[in-house]
C-alpha cells in the first residue's frame, strides 16, 4: 500500500451508518447515497484547494478500510491497488435522483400514508426530466425547471404538501451539487421545518434535512456565514435534533471569536 500522508482526510462510517469527515458529522442530501455524497465532498475540496485530496475511508458497516486520491478534475483512484481490500467501496459520480416513492437511507421508513406519496402526472415525468438535466451538470436549467415545479405545486397543493416536498428535495440536491450554498441553506431550512411538522424532530428525515442546512451554512463565504448564524441557531432551537445544544454552543463560540477578531 502506498504511504498515506498524516494530513489525509479521515472518513469514518460507523456501524449504524453515521458518517464523520475529519471528526465532523456529515450527512448526504436526500436522493444521494452516502458514498456519492462523500465523493462529491472530496471533489469539491480538491477543486477549491486546487490540489489532489487523499482520503482514508473506514467503513465499519462493510468492515473495510481503504484509501483514495481525488484529483482536481474530479477523477479519483484507489491508492492501495497493491493490497486487495475486501468489500471495496463503490464511489460513483454524484447524481440527483427523484425520490417521491420512498425516503432514502432511513432506518425508520416513513409510513406509506404520509410523505412520499407518488407524484401525479405530469409532475412525476417533469421531475424525472429535471433530474436527468441535473445529471448532465446543467444545473442552472435544472434549477429553473425545479423552481417552476415548486411554484405550481405550492400553488395547487400548498408549500408543505408531500408533493411539493418531493420536488424540494431534488431542488436541494441541485443547490448542493452546484455549490449554491446560500440557496441550499434556505431550502434545506424550509425542508427541515416542513418535515418537522410532518414527522417531529427525532425522525431521521428531519435530522438529515437539518444536517444538510448546517452543511450548506458551513460552506458559505465568511460574510454569509456570519450573517446567517442567528438563523441557523434559531433553526436548532426550534428543531431539537440530537446534539442540537452542542451545535448551538459551537456556533455561538465561533460567532464570539469572529466578533473579537474584528
Amino acid at each position: 500500500m502506498n504511504a498515506i500522508p498524516s494530513d489525509a482526510v479521515q472518513v469514518r462510517i460507523t456501524s449504524d451508518g453515521i458518517c464523520f469527515i475529519d471528526e465532523e458529522y456529515f450527512t448526504p442530501p436526500p436522493g444521494v447515497t452516502l458514498n456519492e455524497a462523500v465523493l462529491a465532498h472530496l471533489q469539491l475540496e480538491a477543486a477549491a484547494l486546487e490540489v489532489p485530496i487523499r482520503a482514508v475511508i473506514q467503513d465499519e458497516q462493510a468492515q473495510y478500510t481503504t484509501s483514495i486520491q481525488v484529483n482536481t478534475d474530479g477523477t479519483s483512484h484507489p491508492l492501495d491497488d497493491e493490497t486487495p481490500v475486501p468489500h471495496k467501496p463503490n464511489l460513483p459520480q454524484p447524481t440527483v435522483v427523484p425520490t417521491p416513492a420512498a425516503p432514502p437511507h432511513t432506518t425508520d421508513p416513513v409510513p406509506a400514508d404520509r410523505p412520499y406519496e407518488p407524484l401525479p402526472e405530469p409532475y412525476r415525468g417533469r421531475l424525472a426530466s429535471t433530474c436527468a438535466i441535473a445529471n448532465q451538470n446543467r444545473f442552472a436549467e435544472a434549477a429553473h425547471e425545479a423552481d417552476q415545479l415548486l411554484a405550481e405545486l405550492s400553488s395547487q397543493y400548498g408549500p408543505t404538501h408531500l408533493y411539493t416536498l418531493a420536488v424540494a428535495l431534488v431542488r436541494g440536491d441541485i443547490a448542493w451539487l452546484s455549490q449554491d450554498y446560500q440557496y441550499g441553506l434556505q431550502i434545506w431550512t424550509f425542508i427541515a421545518r416542513s418535515w418537522h411538522l410532518h414527522l417531529g424532530p427525532q425522525h431521521s428525515t428531519t435530522v438529515r434535512a437539518v444536517g444538510n442546512a448546517l452543511g450548506c451554512w458551513g460552506r458559505l463565504q465568511p460574510e454569509g456565514t456570519k450573517a446567517s448564524a442567528p438563523h441557523v441557531v434559531k433553526l436548532l432551537q426550534d428543531i431539537t435534533i440530537p446534539n442540537a445544544d452542542l451545535a448551538v454552543q459551537a456556533i455561538n463560540q465561533w460567532a464570539q471569536r469572529t466578533t473579537l477578531a474584528n
